[in-house]
């Protein structure tokens, strides 16, 4: 991975790389457990209007290839909602393409990513907060492996909730 590792970047969603972004995909099997790429930015669109929440689509880049795709949402702390009760960035989609998969692509991006989320780029929190359905293999055990807990919460949607601690 260390190879691998060194040549991944990480590149926010503009037009220039946009409708490549559009075109990326996984497997019909993975396709059961994630939002496309094009729901996911209409849903970062919307997020940009939210008065808190702050969205962070970024694209997965080996070189000049776009391989990935990842999307996290900053949620400071809501003092309104009595079972928030800390800042946390959520980790709302990972995607590495189809004709990526299994080259070290995903955890590479997830390293860079962790990397990025401990400089606090919109504000603190003491982790990443994921949700993912314990069905979704390789996925699930890919999160508990880099070091993500359960944390004994099912979502709305009856995924598990995880969690990676920052501090």
């Amino acid at each position: 991975m260390d190879g691998c590792l060194n040549k991944i970047r990480l590149e926010k969603i503009s037009m220039d790389n946009l409708d490549e972004c559009l075109r990326l995909s996984v497997t019909e099997v993975q396709k059961e457990f994630i939002a496309s790429n094009a729901y996911s930015l209409c849903e970062a669109y919307a997020l940009t209007n939210h008065e808190s929440q702050i969205p962070m689509p970024y694209a997965i880049y080996d070189g000049n290839t776009m391989v990935g795709f990842v999307f996290v949402i900053y949620q400071p702390l809501d003092e309104s909602d009595p079972d928030d009760d800390e800042d946390v960035y959520y980790l709302a989609r990972l995607m590495i393409d189809k004709k990526h998969q299994g080259k070290g692509y995903g955890k590479a991006a997830l390293f860079k990513l962790v990397e990025l989320l401990k400089t606090f780029p919109h504000g603190p929190a003491k982790a990443i907060v994921l949700s993912c359905n314990p069905d979704n293999k390789p996925a699930y055990p890919f999160f508990l492996s880099f070091g993500f807990k359960e944390m004994g919460i099912q979502d709305d949607d009856g995924d598990n909730l995880l969690r990676l601690e920052l501090e």
